[in-house]
């Protein structure tokens, strides 16, 4: 009997350890896994530095077209420029009957490293449309070609198509705007601004909410040496190019992420921004994350391991919605 008792604890006991070890494989195996395919992007990316391409148009390239068809060149005013890329689910049993519109940033000019393309963020139009979403990613006119408010306009009218032919209405198919630096600034310089919907007929209920990545709300564009051209139209009226400015009346559901690593963008911009919407009784939400100023947008990657606290943010966020 006592014999069976020894043999039987150690069988309990080379059970455990073989447990051990195996769980200690999986870890292992995994973490080696994450940081090869951390690596492949961290090489991938510098590639694209070496070669003066924009990274995000490295990390679309690792995105598959599964999941979602794309509709390209769609016009919405005149000019090469005035053109959106319209995302739709393949599966339309997960399909949300509103619409996102994304607005990528870029200082609001060409001719930069980082200035902004949409065929640049096929990854933003699959995440959302894998979870249901319709979604449109438009270009917009940029500096030299115009100046400010010229862009907030474009995109407004990029607002103005997709009510007219997509069937947007106060009741279960509303718009969700999310942007990110520049495009940031104009999502709330649209959803705080009444003469943007203004100017284009539109009541701006049908907005049922909107995100802003890394945006400047609280700055003086007048202060900064190579954007003040971009900005020389407002050098008497200031405040018209500040979303901070309007944030004196309730405004539409907002959220507001910032990396609290941002050296290009303050977070500052953010918090002031949450603080004087939330004075009037807006209902924001502002969350800081450990992250640059690209990493909020580059977070909204599929090609990562793992959803990214910014995504997890943005869709608790739109579930959130009424």
């Amino acid at each position: 009997m006592n014999f069976l008792i020894n043999f039987h604890s150690r069988l309990g006991r080379w059970f455990t350890l073989w447990q051990k070890k195996m769980s200690n494989f999986a870890e292992g195996f995994w973490y080696i896994m994450r940081k090869f395919c951390v690596r492949i992007n961290i090489l991938v990316i510098m590639g694209c530095f070496l070669s003066s391409c924009s990274p995000f148009r490295v990390i679309d390239l690792l995105v598959d077209s599964n999941g979602y068809t794309v509709e390209r060149e769609q016009s919405y005013g005149d000019g090469p420029a005035m053109r959106m890329d319209i995302y739709s689910p393949k599966n339309h049993g997960n399909l949300n009957e509103d619409i996102i519109m994304f607005v990528y940033g870029g200082s609001w000019r060409s001719g930069r490293l980082f200035s902004g393309k949409k065929e640049y963020y096929r990854f933003v139009g699959k995440l959302f449309s894998s979870e249901g979403f319709t979604t449109i990613i438009p270009d917009y006119r940029v500096y030299p070609e115009v100046r400010f408010p010229s862009f907030v306009e474009d995109v407004a009218k990029a607002v103005k198509w997709i009510h007219t032919n997509m069937n947007l209405n106060n009741d279960n198919r509303r718009l969700i705007l999310v942007g990110h630096s520049a495009g940031a600034h104009i999502v709330s310089l649209l959803a705080l601004d009444p003469n943007y919907f203004n100017e284009i007929g539109i009541d701006r209920s049908v907005l049922r909410g909107w995100v802003g990545l890394s945006g400047p709300y609280n700055f003086n564009p007048l202060a900064i040496r190579y954007i003040r051209p971009i900005f020389e139209s407002v050098i008497n009226d200031i405040d018209k190019a500040r979303p901070i400015s309007f944030a004196s009346f309730k405004a539409s559901p907002g959220m507001l992420i910032h990396g609290k690593r941002d050296r290009l963008v303050s977070a500052s911009n953010s918090l002031a921004l949450y603080k004087s919407l939330t004075g009037v009784g807006s209902k924001i939400e502002y969350l800081a994350v450990d992250a640059g100023h690209f990493d909020t947008v580059l977070g909204l990657g599929v090609p990562f391991i793992g959803k990214s606290e910014v995504q997890a943010a943005i869709f608790k966020f739109l579930r959130s919605l009424d």
